[in-house]
């Protein structure tokens, strides 16, 4: 599965190119039990492997809410605004995502 998710993530990651901020320094998967992403300071974005779970659009919205991250390190209007920027009607997948506990999906 995570062969797999390396595999979908960087395709979608490619969809994002032309909007990634110039900060974006990479990024890898992660096996977090309690979040689907981060960025770093330095740009590196982490990416849930469990997010092959999902359809396209909700793996779509977890990679806008962390290149998000590269202009605002916060979730402050100015962030969503950048989020709604790199994938217009986010909500929806945003809404659905939230309803999953990650350490639900244990394999």
């Amino acid at each position: 599965l995570q062969t797999q998710a390396q595999k979908i993530i960087g395709e979608r990651l490619e969809c994002f190119a032309d909007r990634i901020p110039e900060r974006f320094a990479g990024w890898r998967l992660s096996s977090a039990r309690t979040q689907w992403g981060s960025c770093s300071r330095a740009g590196r974005v982490r990416l849930n492997w469990r997010l092959v779970h999902f359809a396209v659009p909700v793996v779509d919205y977890v990679i806008a809410h962390e290149l998000a991250h590269l202009r605002e390190l916060n979730h402050s209007p100015r962030f969503w605004k950048e989020v709604a920027r790199l994938l217009p009607g986010y909500e929806a997948a945003r809404d659905q995502i939230r309803r999953v506990e990650i350490a639900a999906i244990s394999f």
